[in-house]
């Protein structure tokens, strides 16, 4: 129910003030990086993409193209830009025959910005600049003057002056890597500000085009056809007619919109606004509307119910395009009916929603929850929020897919109407060998990719993901606006505690503890009385026991408790593939980052708790790490496994460790907490294990709790990224933060990151920027057991008698 919270800036250095070409600059590697074996050419004709990938049940029956549409234009080597407005006017004359209401326009958009569509999480992202914008079907766009936003703009093109600059062809250069980055960005702009399922792009390299499909899964592009040619023409026309003419969806509609999806009209802002009441300032302060959306919600086993949710407030996204892409959303239920509200006058009850794309190999979240819900006692539940509605539309709309193909009656009200006798599997998932024989076929399900499939083969389905959508009882904050360190350090605890509870009794182990899967509560009473100040959340790379621990023992080695295995995994590549690790990348623990094959246990998780807690220390409090506005930086690095171990030890083993001014309490609980991680850590080296915890864990912060001398006006500080400039010996931060490096520098740099997975790449995945090698230091001498290191803690200040020495050298 978050988004996996990857650094605000990278390794690079600058010297330059802020602005959009720098930070684009900045980013670029990074997104080249996560779509690097993402982008697939369909390997059959231009008419067979079109009938797989552009569903439609409306026939185009206008007259043949005229070839001489075109005649007068010849795009020429570096003259792109000239080449902008011919395209619109045959692009123009293509679509002249439409009717009104589903004719689309065109706008030259050569040097125009389009922000990120969130407001609210802009500053993290770099505007795009497609160069022309395609409308809404009946949307008369501006021929001149400011740019539509992206909620008028429906799809874009990116047009190259000559055929060279084609990225899908199979080579290597830096003005492909931007091209497809360009496609890739606009692509994922699209999905957010519209809550697209697929967007579409059209490529134009010289003379020859490109129709370009992009999911959460992969992008799967045409074979290149002439837009010099009559045939070619009536290609582009078809796929326009297509475009605006979608399988299903109501008016406005295009290729790729969510059905279950609408944006707010003003009847709908207007009762939102009264709905909140007194409560409508505070909650919608700097809330665009705009940005607003009704969603349906079906709980899992009722196809045919659904219950409507008002989204009014973005809390958390996860902006990477193939990934999870996480959204959580603050909204009510919209309890109208035929015009009237049956929850009039009654408090208004604030929901957390999330839509997310699982991978269909991974056991469903919604499964989790009801383990939990299942297992553990009322009385106890703390730090865990409670699942209300929703579930999988995925495996739902593979449901409805399948009735369509069979002609089967279904539940719901949004039936396909298919006829097609195909012969769909028994599991929840399409597969690319059932296609529909008759025509028009039912499309393909929209709520679970099939592109992999279908680009690369049936042994690539474990790629493919599956649309998530439900609710749960908690509307929390992020861990970085806390209030005090007192309160971050409360959110913390409680959190560890709903994890002991969700191993304890549902033998379900996290695996993904990060600084965004944890949110502050303000005081939520469960009906068993208790309070939690924080949640775990976010159980997309959990995993369970296969069958719940008997009374809450958990006691047995980890190496003997069985755990479900993934769902689907296809072949021997699929087997390999689900190999991986889990957890974000900055929070991953350091034996995690090594180069045994260890397993996954609790004793990690609890790790990846304290790399929070830093985490927020050294971005949001007065600390006296010696690397000041550069410490995190210093501490989080991304890219390389040897590299992030050995920045993350050399904190461990600091001589003095890390205090926070003036807060005896907080200070005490991170150097006995970075006490037991480095015993972890030496531990193994020695071959004396001593892992983490809860036993050892939570009576830290209780301690640290009940202590006196608790700040009450330390507050988080924002963090703002430094200006790095370089003197040619060290990273420096210097003068007011004007520089800033966005979350799509690290974001976007492998599958690792912020997904927690090696799926669908290596281990470590590339990075915008390389991280320096680890700087051997002088090493004292070694110690040969753990009772030899002797830290002394005086008062609130921390230091050490020795530091254990660890070889820093790359493995």
């Amino acid at each position: 129910m978050s988004i996996s919270t990857a650094s605000a800036y990278s390794d690079r250095s600058c010297s330059t003030p802020s602005s959009s070409d720098s930070l684009r600059d900045n980013q670029l590697p990074g997104w080249f990086g996560e779509i690097y074996d993402k982008v697939h050419t369909y390997g059959k004709d231009v008419e067979e993409f079109l009938a797989v990938f552009t569903p439609s049940r409306t026939p185009c029956t206008l007259p043949d193209v005229d070839k001489a549409i075109s005649d007068s234009w010849t795009p020429v080597k570096g003259k792109e830009v000239a080449s902008y407005d011919p395209l619109v006017k045959i692009l123009t004359e293509l679509v002249s025959g439409f009717p009104d209401d589903k004719r689309p326009s065109f706008y030259n958009a050569h040097n125009k910005s389009f922000k990120f569509p969130f407001q609210e999480f802009a500053h993290k992202h770099h505007s795009a600049k497609p160069d022309l914008a395609v409308s809404f079907p009946g949307d008369e766009l501006p021929a001149k003057g400011a740019p539509p936003s992206w909620s008028r703009c429906a799809m874009v093109i990116e047009a190259k002056d000559v055929h060279s600059k084609d990225p899908f062809h199979e080579r290597e250069s830096g003005a492909r890597s931007e091209t497809l980055t360009q496609l890739a960005v606009n692509a994922r702009n699209l999905m957010f500000a519209h809550g697209f399922l697929a967007s579409f792009a059209l490529g134009i390299y010289g003379d020859i085009a490109r129709i370009v499909r992009f999911d959460h899964a992969c992008a799967v592009a045409s074979p290149p056809f002439s837009l010099k040619s009559a045939s070619g023409l009536k290609l582009i026309r078809e796929f326009l007619w297509r475009f605006v003419h979608p399988w299903e969806g109501g008016p406005g509609s295009v290729l790729g919109c969510d059905p279950t999806f609408r944006k707010l009209t003003t009847a709908d802002e207007e009762w939102l606004i009264g709905r909140l009441g007194d409560r409508a300032a505070e909650l919608m302060s700097g809330v665009d509307l705009n940005e607003g959306r009704c969603v349906k919600v079906w709980d899992e086993g009722d196809d045919g119910n659904y219950r409507t949710f008002v989204l009014f407030k973005l809390l958390n996204v996860n902006a990477r395009l193939f990934s999870r892409a996480t959204m959580v959303w603050m909204g009510i239920e919209d309890t109208r009916k035929d015009g009237v509200d049956s929850c009039a006058g009654e408090p208004v009850v604030l929901r957390a929603l999330k839509e997310a794309w699982r991978q269909v190999v991974r056991i469903p979240e919604q499964k989790f929850y009801e383990r939990l819900e299942e297992t553990i006692p009322e009385e106890k539940w703390v730090g865990l929020p409670h699942l209300l509605h929703g579930g999988d539309l995925g495996a739902r709309d593979v449901r409805r897919w399948k009735a369509a193909c069979t002609g089967e009656a279904w539940a719901g009200d949004d039936a396909l109407v298919g006829t097609n006798t195909g012969s769909p599997s028994d599991t929840d998932d399409a597969s690319s060998s059932e296609v529909p024989a008759d025509d028009p076929r039912p499309p393909y399900p929209m709520h679970q990719t099939y592109s992999c499939r279908l680009s690369l083969g049936e042994k690539f389905e474990y790629r493919e993901r599956s649309h998530m959508r439900f609710v749960v009882d908690v509307v929390g904050r992020p861990l970085s606006r806390f209030k005090s360190t007192k309160e971050l350090v409360l959110a913390m605890y409680d959190a560890i505690r709903g994890h002991r509870l969700a191993m304890s009794f549902g033998g379900v182990m996290h695996k993904d503890v990060s600084e965004g899967n944890i949110l502050i509560v303000d005081g939520r009473p469960s009906s068993g009385g208790r309070i939690s100040r924080g949640i775990l959340h976010d159980f997309d790379y959990s995993a369970m026991t296969l069958e719940p621990p008997v009374d809450g023992d958990v006691s047995k080695p980890p190496d003997s408790l069985v755990f479900h295995p993934l769902e689907k995994v296809g072949g021997a590549e699929g087997q390999l593939a689900m190999k991986e690790r889990t957890g974000t990348y900055y929070f991953m623990a350091l034996q995690l980052l090594g180069v045994d094959d260890s397993r996954h246990d609790v004793n990690h998780d609890l790790e990846s708790f304290y790399w929070v807690l830093i985490w927020n220390v050294l971005r949001h409090t007065a600390h006296t790490h010696h690397h000041g506005l550069l410490a995190c930086n210093t501490v989080f690095k991304f890219g390389s496994d040897t590299d992030s171990r050995a920045y993350k030890r050399d904190f461990v083993q600091e001589i003095t460790p890390v205090r926070v001014s003036d807060n005896a309490p907080f200070t005490t609980l991170l150097y006995k907490f970075t006490k037991l991680v480095l015993r972890s850590h030496i531990g193994l080296i020695l071959g004396e294990p001593a892992p983490l915890t809860y036993d050892t864990v939570l009576p830290l912060f209780e301690e640290a709790i009940d202590s006196d001398g608790w700040p009450t006006d330390d507050a988080a500080i924002p963090f703002v990224p430094p200006v790095i400039v370089t003197d040619g010996r060290r990273d420096v931060a210097k003068g007011k933060n004007k520089r800033i490096f966005s979350d799509d520098a690290v974001e976007t740099a492998s599958t690792l990151n912020s997904e927690g997975t090696g799926l669908d790449s290596g281990a470590t995945g590339g990075s915008s920027t390389r991280p320096r090698k680890a700087r051997r230091k002088k090493q004292p001498p070694r110690v040969d057991s753990l009772k030899s290191w002797k830290p002394v803690l005086r008062g609130a200040d921390v230091v050490s008698s020795g530091e254990v020495a660890v070889d820093q050298a790359s493995d």
